[in-house]
């Protein structure tokens, strides 16, 4: 029918067929021939259909929700645990099932589908309880569910809003059930939230007082007073810091008579300035609603800081023989503040002035400040103690004329080398004339009994020495004038 070679079983007959082509002369045409016969198809698997069954149903038949007249006898796929079309919605799941039935051959096998929609079982949520501040805003119960429920459910009892909105404000506190029916099952499920209304602290009147200045490194210490509402107990609070630091920290308080004290830790107070102090949350401990903290003023408070002093350019090495001592370092130091000497970069035990220094050992020094302030970075200074060489040195003369210069008679390191000699001296006629040690005055080259000033010539001195291994030794000295 369709004029050329392609046959359509559903419209041409059976017959024979030939196919002939032409010969060119003077041969003749050449033909051949195609016999078509057409089997009836015999196999028979129906129409598609569908069902939809409860969760809770029995067993079927998918054979059964198959349309037009299926010949039993086929096989479904894929298979079930049944081995046959036997359908049990409690284990088996929703989907399309294809039945087929073999035909002979040249024909294709028969199919048809049967889809399959389980109803399923009402899901209410999961039992929860929840916290609803006395000052909040109506919310919806519904998002305190836990789970993945069903969003056609009841609430009972019945909320003032109709819904599931609970207003702390009119709706009391309590246990609300939230029901899912599925009328074609004839099944329900439930859960429940279990409200409670939570009150807030009683704030008001509450003042935040510190020291309005206090030294980096140091702890803040913070007093709450006048909060008299209050009862007796713990509360948790969050404060936040802003100025020049920048933190925020949750901490527990306990009050008493409307008063209580905490401490902010120096490890947030890293900066100088100004620093303000707000409380932004205060709560019933292990309850989250909060008083109303604008009631409370931020605090202000300065953070102070003396700079690190600094070491001259030239550091000057100490004898040994001066018993150089804490205070000698002071001189290395450009700051006219007062210093303080430590044997650690922190913390550490503080030097006394008199405290002899030790050759190689390092002391780091702290100014402290006129704001009351050490600072908190201490200058590491290593004291360099030498042996200093001294000789003694006996002057054959000297001259009292008043002009400052060798006005009097100075052996020179006496007092360091021998700090326990006695001087004596006297008159050729062997009259002492003067007896000293290292706290008596030099002899100027007056007599000692007359306080007279005695004439130009040449005296005689004993200096002992006392330390317990140099002998006494005698000379002459020329007093002129």
């Amino acid at each position: 029918m369709s004029g050329t070679d392609e046959f359509n079983p559903a419209v041409d007959p059976a017959d024979q067929y030939t196919y002939t082509i032409a010969g060119i002369a003077p041969c003749s045409d050449a033909s051949a021939i195609v016999e078509v016969t057409i089997i009836v198809a015999v196999a028979d698997a129906g129409e598609n259909g569908s069902v939809e069954v409860c969760i809770n149903s029995d067993i079927i038949f998918l054979f059964n929700f198959l349309e037009g007249s299926p010949q039993s006898g086929g096989t479904w796929s894929p298979e079930l645990p049944s081995g046959t079309d036997e359908f049990n919605p409690a284990i088996d799941p929703a989907g399309q099932y294809t039945y087929t039935i073999a035909d002979t051959a040249p024909c294709d096998d028969a199919s048809a589908a049967v889809t399959v929609s389980i109803i399923p079982e009402p899901n209410a949520g999961i039992d929860s309880a929840i916290t609803i501040c006395i000052d909040a805003a109506a919310s919806d119960l519904f998002n305190a569910i836990g789970g993945t429920p069903d969003s056609n459910g009841i609430w009972s009892p019945a909320l003032n809003s109709g819904t599931g909105v609970f207003d702390p404000s009119i709706d009391l506190e309590g246990t609300y059930t939230y029901t899912v029916t599925s009328t074609d099952c004839n099944l329900m499920d439930m859960s429940s939230v279990q409200v409670t209304i939570g009150e807030k602290p009683d704030v008001s009147g509450a003042v935040l007082a510190s020291e309005p200045s206090i030294c980096i490194g140091f702890d803040i210490s913070v007093e709450l007073s006048g909060a008299n509402q209050l009862i007796d107990g713990i509360y948790t609070i969050d404060y936040l810091l802003t100025g020049t630091n920048t933190a925020s920290n949750t901490i527990d308080i306990t009050v008493s008579g409307g008063n209580a004290s905490f401490l902010i830790a120096s490890n947030l107070i890293q900066n100088s300035g100004i620093t303000f102090i707000t409380i932004t949350g205060f709560y019933f401990v292990g309850e989250f609603c909060s008083g109303d903290t604008d009631l409370i003023a931020l605090l202000e408070i300065t953070i102070l800081e003396t700079q690190t002093p600094q070491i001259s350019d030239e550091s000057s090495p100490f004898c040994i023989q001066d018993s150089p001592t804490i205070a000698n370092l002071n001189n290395n130091i450009i700051d006219s503040e007062p210093i303080i000497w430590y044997n650690l970069p922190e913390n550490g035990i503080a030097y006394s002035d008199s405290d002899l220094l030790q050759d190689g050992v390092t002391y780091y020094a702290a100014i402290q400040g006129a704001n009351g302030c050490e600072s908190t970075v201490r200058l590491a200074v290593t004291a360099s103690v030498i042996e200093c060489l001294y000789e003694l040195t006996v002057p054959d003369g000297f001259s009292p004329n008043g002009d400052s210069i060798n006005d009097d008679f100075h052996i020179v390191n006496l007092d360091i080398l021998y700090p326990n000699f006695k001087l004596s001296v006297y008159n050729r006629y062997g009259n002492i004339l003067y007896e000293g040690n290292i706290d008596s005055q030099r002899w100027d080259g007056t007599s000692k009994t007359s306080d007279k000033v005695l004439p130009l010539g040449v005296y005689f001195y004993i200096l002992e020495f006392n330390d317990g291994e140099r002998n006494p030794i005698q000379g002459r000295v020329y007093l002129s004038r």
